[in-house]
């Protein structure tokens, strides 16, 4: 017998680990399972087997009915193993995947808590706006600076429910409509958020949360600026 790399000898590995192949033979599937990473785990995971067949009881062999041990009975067993190492697979990558699902969301929560920590303890300039809030617990405070081109508001917020979207805008002077400033997701505890309009600032009268359908959550009324 000679073998290619590419030729797989699965039907002969049963009698190579019982040591039943003529030298030949033998030396040809060594020569194979060097190079052939299947073959080779098939012929350890047949390597218990053979090891057992010494434990079975003589006096039976050759009673029962049935049909011999065949190539039909090895490809059954070579079978079975791959069912079953392809089910150790599928879990491993299922566990894989939960894996990377949980550090994804570590990632998420460490993203809110850097933005929580970072939240300036004393304001660097601008006016503080206590804001005034329509639910009970619910407690915020925003610092108004102005830019050249925009209006820049530092948000510290507390008490609004986890999970919940919510805008936040500037009300202008005279026409009462809402520039919008952006949106964020509630958290437990505090957050802090920063946040940019091109509303000019001597064109805000306040500055407010509301949910996505337009309820106002709390608001607070930015002073007018005083003339230079």
């Amino acid at each position: 017998m000679t073998s290619r790399p590419d030729d797989h000898v699965r039907l002969l590995l049963g009698a190579y680990v019982l040591g039943h192949l003529e030298p030949d033979e033998a030396a040809a599937v060594r020569g194979h399972l060097d190079v052939c990473r299947t073959c080779r785990r098939d012929a350890s995971e047949l390597a218990p087997v053979a090891d057992l067949l010494p434990l079975a009881d003589p006096e039976r062999i050759g009673t029962t009915d049935g049909p011999d041990p065949s190539h039909e009975m090895l490809d059954e067993v070579l079978g079975r193993i791959e069912r079953e190492r392809h089910e150790r697979d599928r879990s491993r990558r299922r566990s894989i995947l939960a894996r990377v699902s949980l550090v994804a969301a570590a990632l998420a929560i460490v993203t809110v808590v850097a933005a929580v920590v970072s939240a300036p303890t004393e304001p660097a300039g601008g006016e503080v706006v206590a804001m005034v809030a329509a639910q009970p617990g619910v407690v915020g405070e925003a610092v108004v600076h102005e830019d050249p081109q925009s209006t820049w508001v530092e948000l510290t917020t507390s008490g609004l429910a986890a999970g919940e979207t919510y805008a936040v805008w500037l009300e202008e002077v005279g026409t009462g409509a809402r520039a919008p400033l952006g949106s964020f997701v509630g958290v437990e505890g505090n957050l802090y958020i920063s946040l940019y309009s091109t509303l000019p600032r001597e064109r805000a009268a306040s500055v407010g949360v509301s949910t996505p359908d337009g309820d106002t959550v709390m608001e607070g009324t930015i002073p007018a600026p005083t003339a230079s």
